[in-house]
């Protein structure tokens, strides 16, 4: 669903309030881009800090930002809810401290506070890097993001704006979500065409390896606290990928397929994991399999019992 702004005064209109919530440690190298670009959009900004050491809560409040500190647990979900519950907002609009939302889309999701029926929507968030590889790569049209670094992204779509007093909350240790929720209460969730801009290259760790270590023990704790959650085991499963242990990765992931979370992704990238094992007939059967999740149409064609016909395309 995109929402168009009408030509006529929009300003005249009554919208719902808006609180922005996020959560941060140590952003102040990206503090400022990010509330820049929704200091005209939002109605109060509340940040929840997890321990900076730099002068990222300075920073929040030159803004105006209401900012509470709670000390990191390993649970990302639970500094989100500490802010959601602060919200005075009519909405609650979700952003991370290295993303921005462009002045262009302001108007946009304004008008998503004038649609009463639906509870919660989805934006999409445009991941910039160098991914060329990855199957879902998008290639910009004009060639490079609005950073004017990289060509191209991977999209990822999740809820992160939503009504507030419905008691919508974050679940999951890491890559936490409300859609969970949203999903369990049969809440009306809608699709927008809105994009929140990210740049994946820019970390807050010391180091790549930190990071890496970082989110594979998050990604190991949300296995042990959901052990029959398939999307646990997939998220388990690429971070153990990115982390450089192929083994684990395919077990991981071939687990998560068997929990039910089998979309074309996950068989491209039990695959992949599969082709950097030397174990190519498998690989190309999950690589296969992944293509008939993608295309359940495709026709397929016994080339060996009918060579000239198959060539001809005369069945």
């Amino acid at each position: 669903m995109k929402i168009r702004t009408p030509y006529y005064n929009w300003q005249s209109y009554k919208f719902g309030t808006i609180s922005l919530c996020m959560i941060m440690k140590d952003e102040a190298r990206r503090l400022a881009r990010c509330l820049d670009s929704v200091k005209e959009l939002v109605d109060e900004i509340i940040i929840v800090d997890t321990g900076s050491k730099d002068n990222s809560i300075e920073i929040a409040k030159s803004y105006d930002a209401r900012v509470f500190e709670d000390p990191w647990q390993d649970d990302f979900s639970r500094p989100r809810n500490i802010g959601i519950e602060q919200a005075r907002g009519d909405y609650i609009f979700i952003m991370d401290a290295d993303e921005v939302i462009s002045k262009s889309s302001h108007n946009d999701l304004k008008w998503l506070t004038r649609i009463k029926q639906v509870a919660a929507f989805w934006l999409t968030t445009l991941n910039y890097g160098a991914f060329q590889n990855e199957w879902n790569y998008r290639t910009l049209e004009t060639g490079k993001d609005p950073m004017g670094i990289f060509r191209g992204y991977i999209p990822s779509t999740k809820t992160r704006f939503f009504k507030n007093g419905l008691g919508i909350r974050f679940e999951g240790c890491y890559h936490e979500l409300v859609d969970y929720y949203l999903i369990r209460k049969k809440l009306t969730i809608a699709k927008t065409e809105i994009p929140i801009h990210h740049w994946a290259h820019e970390i807050n760790q010391a180091t790549a390896q930190k990071k890496k270590d970082f989110y594979l023990n998050l990604a190991l704790k949300k296995v042990r606290e959901w052990p029959t959650h398939s999307q646990a085991r997939w998220e388990l499963g690429v971070t153990e990928m990115i982390y450089g242990d192929k083994e684990s990765a395919s077990h991981t992931i071939a687990k998560a397929i068997d929990l039910g979370f089998n979309k074309p992704e996950q068989f491209f990238a039990l695959s992949r994991c599969l082709y950097m094992l030397d174990q190519k007939e498998k690989s190309n059967f999950s690589y296969e399999k992944g293509l008939c999740k993608l295309y359940p149409t495709l026709t397929h064609i016994d080339i060996d019992s009918k060579p000239e016909k198959a060539l001809t395309g005369d069945l």
